[in-house]
């Protein structure tokens, strides 16, 4: 995992420090070896069945890591070999691999890929070919300040061919331990890690995974490497020529982990970004210690550490008291006596003043000054500006640290900056009351933040710094009430108010012209008479209200079976899958409310309607409630509601939820009856 931490240079003879640790015994041997296939290998790979008739397939990804000596310091070693299958067109794609490599653009150390080398097989009756990756295949292009992407592609690809892969990787940044994801987007036969750690370097391990592992193993391995350094004169002046070797010894931690066949990941409703959920394990350098009789050197250091060099960067707290064009606006809101409404009249100022572009981060890249004159900032320039202008008006406020939801959940016990991709303003109210506001979208009211940002906790900095849990009692709701007149040929019409209240309202705060169509869309065979909307006020519901026909037929039927709530429009259930694996994670909670006032045909009577029903989830996680009533012999009255009541369900939970959404859904569709008198 990244980590914007600078490098550090060891020096020093090391000897005689050992770890508590069982040794593993005989040492593995390693699962594939490259270019080591065969033709009587390479049928039995092709005769296997594909799993889950995949296009592709991982047969062997295998990789280690260790620390090993170099020049003025110690480098990590990273090597990587695979195999895969290309069984169909569509798994082409596959036999491009992409690699991302490390740079420090302040002292230009880099990471470099080596020894890299590729084999496309193909199997013709008993004849194996080989063609071998081509330098002109390889091509790198620069990801970002600080990340460069180097991608390869195996030449001679067609279905049927197995291809093998092979690199290593050397980085002089030792807070860079190479993470490891086991999981991928196409089957995985196997897949092992191992890493090698000497006993003066301590790392936190994060393993994630649904899936059991085949190993995981802990063990200790004796450990030797050579070092060197330029010998420095009396000065500190060093030369290339003279140089001083060193052999170190101690004990290495041995880790292995190993997972044996992996579905494909597969993408499910109501999940936060897949690194979430993919099996993996990461790594982040915690301490560094060389001698046993001196303090340890923590290099992840605490959250209050981390905050204070946050608070000191140019792009985040320097921002913070550069001079603000808007200054001047925000300190005459102090007349306003309401401190909730301030709040608000600071965030509309911001909005009115400058756009989202879009880019969700954590640093400003651009002076209060050009972002006011382009009229357009990225989050971190567009809530920084928020933050100053609540200062201005006389209010209390902090930047509050968070990750989006497209970007991964936050470990709360790894004080590490790079887990953050956002910031918000975080204002305390009398009373111990707290508001959090965001001013990049302005179809959301004050007191709500965009929904990508509803993700576990963000981290509040300033003298009161901690976790502030990101929840919000709103819930995503969508009501239909309708009053509709029911004809003896099965032509409904009358009036249907369609709300959209709560997270459900900024998907939906459109211009009248774009909200009719959206439904007229939705709703084909209705005929819209009028329409009209409620769209500008944010407080309020979206609301459409339609004055509608939905044509029945020619004849008189003497009995009729009408299903007004599905003609009026039932969503499709969002649970498809019939088992889930991971947690759904839906953001906030749920509701579909519908209310039909129904007046029958003269002449014709109710014979059966549908029967009322109450279903609900364990632990009040959720509930459906239905009934139809009859207030008079020529008026129905139909009720009902659907709502899930958490944000979140274990995957165990799901099938149950799952059930819930169908059987309302079912309910909701059921006929009435009617017969001609």
């Amino acid at each position: 995992m990244i980590m914007r931490v600078s490098p550090t240079v060891w020096r020093g003879v090391l000897s005689g420090l050992l770890l508590t640790l069982p040794a593993l015994g005989r040492a593995q041997e390693v699962p594939l070896r490259f270019g080591k296939l065969d033709a009587k290998e390479a049928a039995e790979l092709l005769a296997r069945p594909a799993p889950d008739s995949a296009a592709a397939e991982v047969v062997c990804d295998f990789g280690q890591s260790k620390i090993q000596g170099g020049q003025e310091g110690f480098e990590l070693r990273f090597e990587r070999t695979a195999r895969l299958l290309i069984r169909r067109r569509p798994g082409y794609e596959h036999a491009t691999v992409r690699v991302v490599l490390y740079h420090d653009t302040k002292n230009g150390e880099q990471e470099q890929i080596q020894q890299l080398k590729g084999i496309t097989y193909n199997l013709s009756g008993k004849e194996l070919t080989k063609d071998a990756l081509r330098t002109e295949a390889v091509f790198s292009r620069k990801l970002s300040d600080r990340l460069d992407e180097y991608a390869f592609t195996l030449p001679n690809v067609r279905e049927g061919s197995i291809l093998e892969f092979t690199y290593v990787i050397r980085s002089p940044f030792l807070f860079n331990l190479q993470d490891w994801q086991f999981q991928q987007e196409i089957p995985v036969r196997w897949s092992e890690y191992r890493v090698q750690i000497p006993s003066f370097y301590r790392y936190k391990e994060i393993t994630r995974s649904y899936w059991p592992f085949a190993a995981n193993e802990t063990g200790a391995a004796p450990y030797s490497t050579a070092y060197r350094e330029r010998v420095r004169d009396s000065y500190g002046v060093s030369s290339s020529a003279t140089e001083r070797a060193y052999t170190i010894t101690t004990q290495a931690l041995t880790r292995r982990w190993a997972q044996k066949d992996m579905p494909a990941f597969r993408a499910e409703p109501f999940l936060t970004t897949e690194n979430d959920y993919l099996s993996r394990v990461d790594f982040e350098l915690e301490r560094i210690q060389f001698d046993a009789d001196r303090d340890p050197q923590f290099v992840v250091g605490t959250w209050g550490q981390i905050e204070k060099e946050l608070l000191e960067q140019e792009g985040f707290g320097e921002y913070l008291t550069l001079d603000s064009p808007l200054a001047a606006g925000a300190a005459a809101l102090r007349t306003m006596p309401d401190p909730a409404a301030r709040a608000a009249a600071a965030r509309r100022l911001v909005q009115q003043a400058v756009g989202y572009s879009g880019t969700a981060s954590l640093y400003a890249r651009a002076t209060p000054k050009r972002v006011l004159e382009t009229r357009q900032g990225n989050a971190a320039e567009v809530n920084l500006l928020l933050v100053r202008a609540l200062r201005e008006a006389g209010l209390e406020a902090q930047p509050l640290l968070l990750s989006t939801r497209s970007h991964g959940q936050i470990q709360t016990e790894l004080p590490v900056l790079s887990q953050f991709n956002y910031v918000v303003a975080h204002v305390r109210l009398p009373g111990d009351k707290e508001l959090l506001l965001d001013a990049t979208d302005p179809t959301l009211p004050g007191e709500l933040l965009p929904q990508n940002c509803l993700n576990g906790q963000g981290r509040l900095l300033g003298p009161a710094g901690r976790w502030v849990p990101l929840v919000s009692a709103t819930p995503h709701l969508r009501y239909t009430h309708a009053r509709l007149a029911l004809d003896a040929q099965g032509s409904l019409q009358g009036t249907v108010r369609q709300e959209y209240a709560g997270y459900a309202a900024t998907e939906y705060r459109q211009p009248l012209a774009a909200l009719r169509q959206q439904w007229q869309q939705a709703h084909p065979d209705w005929q819209v008479e009028k329409a009209e909307a409620t769209t500008d006020d944010l407080s309020r519901p979206v609301i459409l209200t339609l004055a509608a026909r939905l044509p029945g037929a020619e004849a008189r039927p003497a009995t009729l079976y009408v299903r007004p709530l599905a003609q009026l429009g039932i969503p499709a259930t969002p649970f498809q899958q019939p088992d889930r694996l991971y947690p759904l994670d839906l953001g906030n909670s749920r509701r579909l409310d519908y209310l039909l006032e129904l007046t029958l045909p003269a002449g014709y009577a109710a014979t059966e309607l549908p029967a009322a029903a109450t279903l609900s989830l364990p632990n009040d996680g959720g509930r459906f409630i239905f009934q139809v009533v009859q207030p008079t012999p020529q008026t129905l009255a139909i009720t009902g509601r659907l709502h899930l009541a958490k944000t979140r369900y274990s995957a165990q939970e799901y099938a149950a939820v799952r059930e819930l959404y169908a059987r309302a859904l079912a309910k909701l569709a059921e006929p009435i009856v009617l017969q001609r008198q």
